[in-house]
């Protein structure tokens, strides 16, 4: 694929509307030819924990426009492939673009899927290891546009791997052993996954129904809407005992 738009979203609090910043970077022919970045007043306000992750505040976003206020200047952007480094960002978008009726019918990659299935010998996929695994030029995390950029530039590497990017179809059973697979890899669990996890069992309610006590579980964890250390390893431990018994 030569041709795409690599996003990124920032979130303001544990909703999945909540998009604080989003940033893109559009290629064409391989070449990045466009790359911005957005603050949104986001849905729900600011919570610390996440203010605390990206820097982001109310300060920063009191006189933003919101996502529907925005979408006008960006819209083109989403009728090209859309590469991201987790379905976090793909759930964020369809939220909003539930919340602000824009009625978006996008496709959509992820490139840490493509990356756990080509380069299986790596410790982990996430964007940083995988920035340094093809010496790509450093970037400052969470920061939107620059996580698009590198994730763009990533995307473009693991082409090199093979002749077409495909995403097969998998069952959802197999698709939550990958998730959690890949949550466990690095053998940290950091909110934004814990956060994605929930938001899948959520959007596939058969295997979310089957899964009830991992769902208990990840809110039960999340309730304060924040995610510390202590929690991280308690999490860390259910879901490794989850897919024990997937196996």
């Amino acid at each position: 694929m030569r041709d795409f738009v690599a996003i990124d979203f920032e979130t303001a609090n544990p909703q999945r509307v909540s998009a604080c910043a989003i940033g893109y970077a559009k290629m064409s022919d391989c070449k990045l030819i466009e790359a911005k970045g957005y603050l949104i007043k986001p849905v729900g306000g600011h919570a610390t924990f996440q203010s605390k992750i990206h820097g982001i505040t109310e300060e920063h976003t009191f006189n933003k426009p919101v996502f529907g206020e925005l979408f006008p200047e960006i819209k083109d952007i989403f009728h090209y492939p859309l590469v991201a480094h987790s379905l976090f960002d793909k759930q964020v978008l369809k939220a909003l673009s539930d919340k602000f009726n824009l009625g978006l019918n996008f496709s959509y990659i992820d490139s840490c899927a493509i990356a756990k299935e080509k380069l299986p010998a790596l410790k982990d996929c996430k964007l940083k290891t995988l920035v340094k695994h093809f010496d790509l030029p450093a970037f400052k995390h969470h920061d939107a546009k620059e996580d698009a950029i590198a994730c763009a530039n990533v995307f473009l590497k693991l082409q090199d791997h093979t002749t077409e990017i495909m995403l097969s179809a998998k069952d959802e059973l197999s698709e939550l052993k990958g998730m959690l697979k890949g949550i466990l890899a690095d053998e940290q669990v950091n909110y934004k996954e814990a956060y994605e996890l929930l938001y899948w069992l959520e959007d596939h309610p058969e295997t979310g129904g089957q899964q009830q006590n991992l769902c208990f579980k990840i809110k039960e964890v999340l309730d304060d809407k924040r995610l510390d250390c202590t929690e991280a390893t308690e999490i860390k431990f259910f879901l490794e005992q989850v897919l024990g018994e997937l196996k």
